[in-house]
């Protein structure tokens, strides 16, 4: 279980790392937005501004899934498995999280070969400035392989451990309060 303990605290780092990842691609969102007002006032035309947009978005969105995931922000069914007890509350947790741990390596899966297949074939966005399409794909394809690794993660814990490692509301709620105290 030592060793379980270890990995799960790597993966969280690995999560954490994704998120602080995930923030630098919304900033560059909204420096590219910016950046995208400010030429237009100028009626200067930068090819690929609005395209690239659209990629940090997308990056920014599924690398911060698995984050978002393990500190319980994602909706969840959580109102149904809080009107369970005992037994049928743990077979509950089980299936949810073994339905997104299978959609989620499937997904992951498939966004790896499409990236690797846009690879393969010098696929180019149809805007002006015909970015590879593999470059930004590559950054959804891996955000999505986190977030599966994620759901294995919280399957393996709940299974394994009896807790999945994603923050219920509860405890969201006991943060919370720990924090406007904090704040005074």
């Amino acid at each position: 279980m030592a060793y379980l303990a270890r990995l799960g605290r790597a993966l969280d780092r690995l999560y954490m790392a994704a998120g602080y990842l995930a923030a630098a691609f919304l900033v560059a969102l909204g420096c590219l937005v910016l950046a995208s007002i400010v030429t237009r006032l100028m009626s200067v035309y930068v090819a690929g501004l609005t395209a690239y947009s659209g990629y940090c978005m997308a990056a920014s969105s599924f690398l911060a899934m698995a984050y978002t995931l393990r500190q319980g922000e994602h909706i969840r069914v959580g109102m149904l498995i809080a009107q369970l007890k005992g037994r049928a509350r743990r077979i509950a947790v089980l299936w949810c999280l073994a339905a997104a741990s299978g959609i989620g390596v499937w997904f992951s899966w498939y966004l790896v070969r499409m990236s690797w297949i846009s690879y393969r074939f010098e696929e180019r966005s149809e805007s002006a400035d015909a970015t590879l399409l593999w470059i930004p794909q590559t950054a959804v394809s891996v955000g999505a392989t986190i977030l599966a690794i994620a759901f294995v993660h919280s399957l393996a814990e709940a299974a394994f451990l009896g807790k999945s490692g994603i923050q219920e509301p509860e405890e969201q709620g006991a943060e919370t309060a720990a924090i406007e105290e904090a704040i005074g």
